[in-house]
């Protein structure tokens, strides 16, 4: 009876969100064998005072969209493939935290810095507010997706993404797929 009565959150105590991955580097929740091999890790450094939360974090899957210009003499497969390229280390999930938004002049700024692009124009289609990049939130459990959805349009403000109030972490599970980059034109 009493291993039930620590299960129960303290109102009181620090909240420690978690998540680990599979066998596919994606983000899963962490089974409870893990929760309690951690408690009990921290357990010998912690003081008798001292309470702690262990939850699991929301996973949002995301999609990117972008659109760029080249340079007259660059070649146009080269230049997307290095900027899709671009995207996917941006978004590599050893480089994101829990409730890290995405500061979207920072992956702008990652794509005009690829060899051959010219500049980052904003996709025309699916975007009323002319974000130079489009992020969509893709939640299909049929299609391998976390299910989480989220309202990417509600939570972007001066062209930042914020994660939701409840822990959540930004991934980009599918990249193959979940990367849309077209070439428009040189310049």
């Amino acid at each position: 009876m009493a291993k039930q009565a620590s299960r129960i959150p303290n109102p009181l105590a620090l909240n420690m969100y978690l998540l680990g991955y599979n066998s596919r580097k994606k983000l899963v929740s962490v089974n409870q064998a893990v929760k309690e091999n951690l408690r009990t890790y921290l357990g010998q450094y912690r003081m008798i005072t001292d309470a702690i939360n262990l939850k699991d974090a929301f996973v949002i899957n995301i999609g990117v969209k972008f659109n760029i210009l080249t340079k007259p003499t660059a070649n146009k497969n080269e230049v997307l493939t290095r900027a899709i390229e671009e995207v996917k280390t941006f978004f590599d999930i050893d480089r994101w935290q829990i409730n890290q938004p995405i500061v979207m002049s920072d992956l702008v700024y990652k794509l005009s810095l690829v060899d051959g692009v010219s500049g980052v124009i904003p996709p025309k289609e699916d975007n009323l507010a002319s974000n130079p990049i489009i992020i969509t939130n893709k939640y299909k459990t049929a299609d391998g997706y976390s299910g989480n959805l989220y309202d990417i349009d509600s939570a972007t403000k001066n062209g930042v993404i914020y994660p939701s109030l409840d822990p959540s972490i930004f991934e980009l599970k599918f990249p193959a797929s979940d990367i849309e980059g077209r070439v428009v034109g040189d310049y």
